[in-house]
């Protein structure tokens, strides 16, 4: 994969160029931190995936998708972003970003993303061959069935739609989601407590009441993490298609709406009330609904 980054801080510019080179992600074949030159050097590279810091002066990174955009620029966009400004992260949302980094950047997080990006890139390009080649045949069915998806990449593919892939408490979401899926465990039929520790067991981790604990609270910075995102993406547009799916269905409606107030009037951020279980629940029937 070829790679194009745009970001005024040379020292994050360094970051994302050193793991793509360490992680064999692929090669960086530009890099700018002015964002009008840029958008003439990624038209003319037509890089497989551009990764644009959000916040820049003259121009920020969302001015430029919707300029690189407008000229046909069909490559991946990842957005880099300062999770402070949830107002901003939300409108590049609605300007159809479905990939985030967040400030300052981290190497699992990076290597993470870019991965989920690849693998998305691979399957485009294997769905279009199999149309083309089905083409030379006329009366061969156009309407082509994605391959089913396994679990792990829904719940990457949900994770990344919340804006928590890269999270501490998401690994042990995914653990936890893999617990389930295999044993064909409801949660209803299983304490929170017990199900952490099985959990804690099958990384070889403590389980003592303390890493109960840690574990818990991993899990509830991550979800609040989630409904602070969804909060951000409904202010800026009630009818966005992800806050409609899963506002109501990860979380206690009256939850977000506070969440979004305390956004829109700036107010000193409060300990959110996040319903651990729901959101678990919720999260297993998805994945299986989509398996």
């Amino acid at each position: 994969m070829n790679y194009f980054i745009l970001d005024d801080d040379i020292s994050t510019r360094k970051i994302m160029h050193r793991i793509i080179r360490e992680e064999s992600l692929g090669e960086v074949i530009g890099e700018s931190d002015q964002p009008l030159e840029a958008e003439s050097e990624i038209l003319l590279l037509k890089p497989d995936i551009v990764l644009i810091d959000l916040l820049m002066p003259i121009q920020d990174g969302i001015e430029t998708v919707q300029h690189i955009k407008e000229k046909n620029y069909s490559g991946k966009i990842i957005m880099i972003s300062q999770i402070e400004n949830k107002e901003m992260v939300a409108k590049a949302y609605k300007n159809g970003i479905e990939y985030f980094i967040h400030k300052p950047v981290n190497r699992v997080e990076v290597t993470a993303v870019i991965h989920n990006v690849i693998e998305k890139i691979k399957m485009e390009q294997s769905l279009l061959k199999i149309k083309e080649s089905l083409n030379l045949f006329p009366f061969a069915n156009e309407q082509i069935t994605p391959p089913k998806q396994n679990h792990n990449d829904i719940i990457e593919n949900i994770f990344s739609d919340l804006g928590i892939l890269g999270e501490n408490g998401s690994r042990d979401i995914e653990d936890i989601m893999n617990y389930l899926l295999r044993q064909n465990i409801d949660m209803k039929n299983i304490s929170l407590k017990s199900l952490y520790k099985e959990v804690l067991s099958i990384q070889k981790a403590d389980t003592s009441e303390n890493a109960v604990k840690a574990l818990e609270q991993r899990l509830r910075r991550a979800i609040i993490q989630a409904l602070t995102n969804l909060a951000s993406l409904g202010l800026t547009d009630y009818t966005h298609p992800k806050f409609e799916h899963y506002a109501t269905k990860f979380f206690d409606f009256h939850e977000v709406r506070l969440k979004m107030n305390e956004i829109d009037e700036r107010k000193t951020q409060r300990n959110s009330r996040v319903n651990i279980r729901k959101f678990l629940h919720a999260l297993y029937i998805e994945v299986k609904g989509q398996l």
